[in-house]
């Protein structure tokens, strides 16, 4: 992997920021188009966060075939991180940026690379009607193996001045989520929105009963909902904090809530053989086609 790093000046924030910890963002790209919206996005987040980014892209070994060489594919990727450089450089001039093209697995490297790194930003062109019927993207297996919360913005977005939406499950799974959830909002001045689905039959812990009737399971999920907010606006007095309750699939639910909104928080489980499997659930359904940029926290590992 080649990497250049220029000298590091201090960036000069704009008048609002709320953030004066730099944050080091690792920003994937393949070259393609899918990258427009996560570029903007890191633009933007750059005026209320202390950048230092590093924009890397991984070639993969079986790419290389046919009248193809080995140095038409270096040349390709260090013109893909040049280009994203330039970008970031016009229109985040505050932020730290540095380059790297490595070859490989790119899910394995993203994952090697993204062990020291705050946020991984990735852009999705999975914004059409037939995106669920995709197989695995560049993007989804980024999500599956990084070490940091995955940001995954729609080629297509554009900045709004909505909410910081979460989704809460209530089997403690999220818990990352929402300590990243509330974070943002705060940084961003912004609503938190909690939000809650059920459904018949649904399960939601030993530790819970479940009734029988439709009403009782909807007031059981109303109390998971309001001990997550009784314990968010403990710990956060000042942040505008609105709860939601809605009957249905979580990822539709989900979707409706965020739709136009700042950014989508949802949890995911950790690092383990069956990650793929249990990503498949909530989070792969809504990254099949992000209503806005959509964060995937993981609980940290054991001794991160």
């Amino acid at each position: 992997m080649t990497t250049t790093d220029p000298p590091h000046p201090v960036p000069a924030l704009e008048e609002h920021a709320a953030d004066g910890a730099v944050e080091r963002v690792l920003f994937a790209t393949d070259g393609g188009e899918a990258g427009a919206g996560a570029l903007r996005w890191v633009a933007r987040r750059a005026k209320s966060h202390r950048l230092d980014v590093e924009i890397l892209t991984v070639v993969e070994q079986e790419w290389v075939t046919g009248e193809l060489t080995t140095s038409q594919f270096d040349d390709a990727g260090e013109r893909a991180v040049a280009a994203a450089r330039q970008a970031l450089e016009r229109t985040a001039p505050s932020a730290v940026v540095s380059t790297g093209v490595g070859w490989g697995d790119p899910r394995t490297a993203f994952s090697r690379a993204s062990e020291d790194k705050d946020l991984l930003v990735v852009g999705s062109n999975r914004t059409g009607r037939l995106s669920a019927l995709l197989g695995s993207t560049f993007p989804m297996k980024l999500v599956e193996g990084a070490k940091c919360p995955v940001v995954v913005v729609p080629r297509n977005w554009q900045p709004s001045h909505g909410a910081v939406v979460v989704g809460v499950q209530g089997d403690g799974s999220d818990e990352a989520a929402v300590r990243f959830a509330a974070r943002e909002a705060t940084i961003l001045h912004r609503e938190l929105r909690v939000v809650h689905s059920w459904s018949v039959p649904t399960v939601l812990g030993p530790e819970i009963p479940m009734p029988t009737d439709e009403a009782g399971v909807a007031d059981t999920h109303d109390v998971v909902l309001d001990r997550v907010l009784a314990e968010l606006r403990i710990m956060h007095p000042g942040l505008e904090i609105r709860g939601v309750l809605a009957e249905g699939e979580a990822a539709d639910v989900l979707a409706r809530e965020a739709t136009g909104e700042e950014l989508l928080v949802v949890g995911s489980h950790g690092w383990t053989v069956m990650d793929r499997f249990f990503l498949g659930s909530i989070s792969r359904e809504v990254l099949t086609r992000p209503p806005c940029p959509v964060a995937v926290v993981r609980p940290r590992e054991k001794g991160r």
